[in-house]
């Protein structure tokens, strides 16, 4: 009888538990898709278009760089979310990005040879041919929609992986100016490959660099150790990149290398890492620590951050801007303008609170900042205005904020 009553307890206890709902449920969006029509592709592709966290809260001033890729699910998810992590954390620039769910991205790669990639099976089926489509598409429609609807700077990425990687170093030869760097996983055996039986794509690129040999970009080329292992060649194309791109290498920077411990398409991840690394150094982009040193300098804080940015910008290539509001983190212009009133250095953190505000015009917690410290000053007067503005701003859901400046307003009233 006991155990009859022990089912009938885990009974009753599962069917609790499977009639409990969520109170609330709302879609989790973290971007849009969108398509437009296109002369050079019949089958015209969709794109998901991410935009940064803060995107829609900062003023027309701010651009951002452009990062695209061909691969859809393979690329687009990893790069989203690596990007807008360190984008969010002021250990890169924030960036928009485009991913590109082509319909076969076997299709945009040039005709190709085996040549010397180790290959010994046939490549048509993995570089179709119809790379020029995907050029025109890009350069003559996609980007000009892209800079008619969004704040993009002319900085940008491309990102591929095995056979869009053949895409990527396409254009390097066929479009050197359609983008400013590129990031290419599983692809040192595409290295291999050529326009003819007996050369290589190291050789056309080679070509290409010696009619403008003062091109500025970035090139990081990787592919998992195991298959290197496998096939010894890659190093030896890895090396023959080297030395054909050497010559340029005060204005074109490159890397290639292969990545242990992870496979094919593993290795993307770490690999993605370690290019964002290669074009956005870790000792200038440690901004954390730098900021607080900024604050320890003297008596111009916000002079000492904004020349930091201008060597930032003028090591990429693009204007660069230091983040606004991070959450639970220093490397932003809010904390360290809070730091600074909590200081008694008032003037410094007024004009810190006033770039974030020219930045951030609807921000409220901008406004409310500055209101803080013109009341700490005995401003009451000026206070009172902006917390009057704060709360205007203020989105209606955010109860916390709203009661807190009304309670700020009606104290001043009464003064």
């Amino acid at each position: 009888m006991q155990f009859v009553w022990y089912i009938l307890f885990f009974i009753a206890a599962f069917c609790t538990q499977a009639s409990v709902k969520p109170i609330t449920e709302t879609p989790l969006i973290v971007g849009k898709t969108l398509s437009i029509s296109s002369k050079y592709i019949k089958e015209t592709p969709n794109f998901d278009v991410y935009l940064p966290s803060d995107y829609h809260t900062t003023s027309e001033k701010r651009t951002y760089p452009l990062v695209v890729t061909l691969d859809g699910w393979l690329v687009s998810e990893a790069t989203n979310g690596v990007l807008s992590h360190l984008g969010d954390t002021a250990s890169m620039p924030q960036a928009i990005i485009v991913s590109i769910h082509s319909h076969d991205r076997f299709a945009w790669g040039p005709k190709l040879h085996a040549s010397y990639s180790g290959w010994t099976g046939d490549v048509e089926g993995f570089s179709q041919g119809r790379s020029q489509d995907m050029i025109n598409y890009l350069q003559k429609e996609l980007f000009p929609f892209l800079k008619s609807q969004y704040r993009i700077n002319d900085f940008r990425i491309f990102i591929g992986a095995s056979p869009t990687a053949a895409f990527g170093l396409h254009t390097l030869n066929a479009a050197p100016k359609l983008f400013n760097a590129h990031f290419l996983f599983a692809a040192t055996d595409v290295l291999g490959l050529g326009y003819t039986p007996d050369t290589t794509m190291i050789d056309a690129i080679a070509k290409s660099f010696e009619k403008t040999p003062d091109r500025a970009g970035f090139l990081y080329v990787a592919s998992a150790k195991r298959e290197a292992e496998r096939n010894p060649v890659r190093y030896t194309l890895a090396k023959q990149l080297r030395e054909a791109l050497a010559p340029y290498s005060k204005t074109f920077k490159l890397k290639v290398e292969h990545i242990d411990d992870y496979g094919h398409y593993p290795m993307i991840v770490p690999g993605l890492l370690n290019a964002i690394g290669f074009v956005f150094p870790r000792k200038d982009w440690d901004i954390g620590i730098k900021f607080i040193e900024f604050t320890n300098n003297g008596y111009q804080t916000l002079t000492d951050i904004l020349a930091h940015y201008q060597m930032l910008s003028k090591q990429v290539g693009f204007e660069v801007y230091p983040n606004l509001n991070l959450n639970n983190n220093a490397a932003c212009i809010r904390a360290i303008a809070q730091r600074l009133r909590g200081q008694g250095r008032y003037g410094e953190a007024d004009e810190l609170f006033n770039y974030w505000i020219s930045h951030s015009p609807s921000s409220a917690s901008a406004v409310a900042g500055l209101a803080v410290s013109k009341e700490l000053q005995g401003e009451a007067k000026e206070a009172l205005t902006l917390y009057r503005k704060a709360l205007t701003l203020s989105e209606p859901a955010n109860t916390r904020r709203k009661e807190w400046l009304t309670g700020k307003i009606e104290t001043l009233t009464k003064k």
